[in-house]
C-alpha cells in the first residue's frame, strides 16, 4: 500500500522537508509558493462516476526563487516520466515560463509502492541534507546518481538498499540493520517501533562523487 496524504506529511515535518501541499493532482492550483514541495498523487480526486479516489503514484514539484530572483523548477517522477499538462500549466501560470525540467532515470521497481518514499528522499536532499549545494538542478542530479537506472538495471534491490538510508534514526543505538527483502513500507512500520526520526546524517554511498556546483 502506498503512503497516505497524512503519512507523507507527519514525515515531511520530520524530515525537514518544507511541505506546500500534499494534493490530487486536479487539486493542483497556480500560484504555487516558491521555495515549496509539492507532493502530488497522479489520480484525480474523483472518478468519471464521482467518487473518490484512493490514490495511487505519487510525484514531486518544486519550484525556486533565489534572492536574486533566479527561478528553477524541477518535476520528479520515480517512473521517470514527463510532467502531465495540468502540472505544467500551473508552473507557467507561476513562473511565466514554458517548460518543466523533469528527471528521466527510472529508480522505482514495479514491485513496490515506494513512490512516496523517493519523493520525501528527493525533498529532504535538496532542501535539508548537509550534502546539498543550494544549486537546485545540481542538487537533483546529485541525488538522481545514487541510485541505478531500472532502464538499464535489474538492481533494483540496490535503489531500496539506498532509499532505507533515508529513513534510518540519526541516533546510532536505535538503528536496526536495513533488510531489503522486507517489504518498503516496513519503514512506516518502524517508525511507529521509534525506529525511524527522518533523515539527519545519512551515509553517502561510497561511489558518489561530490562535484562543486555550475558556477554559471
Amino acid at each position: 500500500m502506498s503512503l497516505s496524504d497524512s503519512q507523507i506529511r507527519e514525515l515531511c515535518v520530520k524530515m525537514s522537508i518544507p511541505l506546500g501541499n500534499c494534493i490530487f493532482k486536479d487539486e493542483l492550483t497556480a500560484p504555487l509558493q516558491y521555495n515549496k514541495a509539492y507532493i502530488i498523487n497522479m489520480e484525480d480526486s474523483h472518478d468519471e462516476n464521482g467518487n473518490e479516489n484512493d490514490g495511487s503514484h505519487w510525484v514531486y514539484l518544486q519550484c525556486n526563487k533565489t534572492p536574486n530572483d533566479k527561478i528553477e523548477c524541477i518535476y520528479f517522477d520515480p517512473y521517470g516520466q514527463p510532467p502531465p499538462e495540468n502540472v505544467k500549466k500551473a508552473v507557467k501560470k507561476t513562473t511565466g515560463k514554458t517548460g518543466l525540467p523533469f528527471t528521466e532515470k527510472d529508480v522505482q521497481s514495479l514491485m513496490n509502492n515506494a513512490c512516496g518514499y523517493y519523493c520525501l528522499a528527493l525533498g529532504h536532499f535538496i532542501n535539508a541534507s548537509q550534502y546539498r549545494s543550494n544549486s537546485l538542478f545540481h542538487d537533483v542530479t546529485t541525488f538522481m546518481e545514487m541510485f541505478d537506472d531500472l532502464n538499464t538495471s535489474v538492481d533494483f534491490k540496490k535503489n531500496e538498499y539506498i532509499l532505507k538510508l533515508f529513513f534510518r534514526s540519526s541516533d546510532p543505538k536505535m538503528r536496526k540493520d536495513i533488510d531489503v527483502i522486507k517489504p518498503i513500507d516496513s519503514i512506516t512500520a518502524e517508525d511507529e517501533k521509534g525506529g525511524i526520526d527522518g533523515f539527519k546524517g545519512v551515509r553517502m554511498p561510497v561511489d558518489i562523487k561530490m562535484m562543486p556546483p555550475d558556477k554559471k
